[in-house]
């Protein structure tokens, strides 16, 4: 581990029973050309006596197990954990389990966030195994407001190889500036616990644009990125983790969307929930309490809305959620 004291990042996996990728991630992320000042696993696994064996293989990382809170949960207790024993590292480095970081991939992002001060979160290019499909170029926001990884299941073909503001990026590996902590954590949390498992990272970086933050993408930093959730693999999710996904579409609407674009986009979310609703009913209708799901923690939402708007309002900040925000800029 660096023993640098003036900075640097800390390395944190959020792992749920996925004690076949951990060692590939822990190695990928040891052996950078600039190494983090620690390693923290918090595993939400129900094999402990997988994670004793590697912690006996891993001794300079620290391991620690979790009732299964979901993935915001992981990272939240991640930061704790980093406030307590690096209270003076600048950065956060978050990775899912299935991700395998090139050597350099931590050096070329601290780089660029080091040359872009507004930006809260950053991530590279996410590759897919085998290197030749991209997974996530960043993620753009649609009008029917459901977040899309950029270039998803494309061949990697050089489209996306400027370094630029985008709307998100993936939390499969997400950097995090740790001075924007205070800004963006609501009730103590970075990332909202309510939701549980998807789209949990777009509804932080939506909160960040909002703040006036940036979010970065540099594809220079790249790695491989296994992904669970895919378009041929919906069946083998847990029902449970779909539902959390179609009810995390309406948490993330309440808090963030503003009123003057809700209605310049009211078509095309209206019909987005016409073809969500027909899908449901014909195609997996185990999903369809997600809305009741919606329903009862909307309140909730909509309280954490009247912070955002309150801390919007403090800061002067333009009304309309895209405004003052050069998304797509190169830098």
């Amino acid at each position: 581990m660096s023993s640098e004291r003036d900075g640097g990042y800390v390395g944190g996996i959020v792992s749920h029973a996925a004690y076949g990728d951990l060692p590939r991630c822990i190695a990928s992320l040891s052996g950078q050309s600039r190494p983090p000042r620690e390693i923290l696993v918090v595993d939400t696994g129900v094999e402990p006596a997988q994670l004793v064996a590697l912690e006996r293989d891993h001794p300079d990382v620290r391991f620690e197990l979790r009732t299964n809170r979901g993935w915001g949960a992981g990272v939240n207790r991640i930061l704790a954990l980093v406030e307590a024993r690096h209270p003076d590292a600048e950065f956060a480095l978050l990775l899912n389990p299935d991700v395998e970081l090139d050597a350099d991939f931590a050096e070329v992002l601290l780089r660029a966030m080091a040359e872009c001060p507004t930006a809260a979160l950053a991530s590279g290019k996410l590759l897919r195994p085998g290197r030749a499909v991209l997974d996530s170029a960043g993620i753009r926001l649609p009008r029917h407001r459901r977040p899309r990884d950029r270039g998803s299941e494309e061949p990697d073909l050089g489209r996306y190889e400027r370094r630029e503001r985008v709307f998100g990026v993936s939390g499969a590996a997400l950097l995090v500036r740790r001075s924007a902590l205070g800004d963006l954590s609501l009730g103590g949390e970075l990332v909202d616990e309510d939701f549980f498992a998807y789209q949990d990272d777009t509804d932080l970086c939506w909160r960040a644009h909002l703040l006036g933050w940036d979010v970065l993408y540099e594809p220079a930093a790249r790695a491989v990125h296994g992904r669970r959730w895919r378009r041929d693999r919906r069946s083998q999710i847990e029902v449970s983790v779909r539902r959390h996904s179609f009810k995390n579409h309406y948490l993330q609407i309440i808090k963030n969307e503003q009123a003057s674009d809700l209605v310049r986009n009211l078509p095309w979310l209206l019909a987005w929930e016409v073809l969500r609703l027909g899908f449901a009913l014909v195609a997996d209708r185990a999903v369809l309490p997600a809305y009741r799901d919606a329903l009862r923690e909307a309140p909730a939402a909509w309280a954490k809305r009247r912070e955002i708007q309150r801390r919007r309002a403090a800061r002067g900040l333009p009304r309309r959620s895209d405004s003052g925000h050069a998304i797509g800029a190169v830098l």
